[in-house]
C-alpha cells in the first residue's frame, strides 16, 4: 500500500466553498434589498439592514476570493489546467 507524503489538493480549497456561499448568500440580500426599495420605500430600516447585509456578504466575498488567489497563485474556484501543472501534478502522483 502507498502512501503519500504531500498533500495535493487539486486547486480545491475549503474557504472556496465559504467564498461561494456568502456569494449566493450576498445576491439573494441584494435582490431583497432591491425589492424592498421598490416595494417598501418607507420602510427605512428593513432597506438599510438588507443593504448592509448585502454590502458586508459580498466585501467578505471579496476578500475571501481575493486571499485564495494570492495564496493559491490561481483562482479559487478553478484549478490551473497548463501544461506545466499537468506536469508537475503527474510527476507528483506517479513517484
Amino acid at each position: 500500500m502507498a502512501t503519500h507524503t504531500a498533500h495535493e489538493s487539486h486547486g480545491w480549497h475549503p474557504m472556496s466553498m465559504v467564498g461561494f456561499t456568502t456569494l449566493m448568500v450576498g445576491a439573494c440580500f441584494s435582490a431583497l434589498w432591491v425589492i424592498t426599495l421598490a416595494d417598501l420605500p418607507d420602510n427605512k430600516p428593513m432597506n438599510i439592514a438588507y443593504g448592509v447585509i448585502a454590502l458586508t456578504l459580498l466585501v467578505t466575498t471579496a476578500v475571501i476570493f481575493t486571499w485564495l488567489t494570492r495564496t493559491l497563485h490561481h483562482s479559487p474556484m478553478i484549478p490551473d489546467n497548463t501544461p506545466s501543472e499537468i506536469k508537475r501534478y503527474l510527476a507528483k502522483v506517479r513517484r
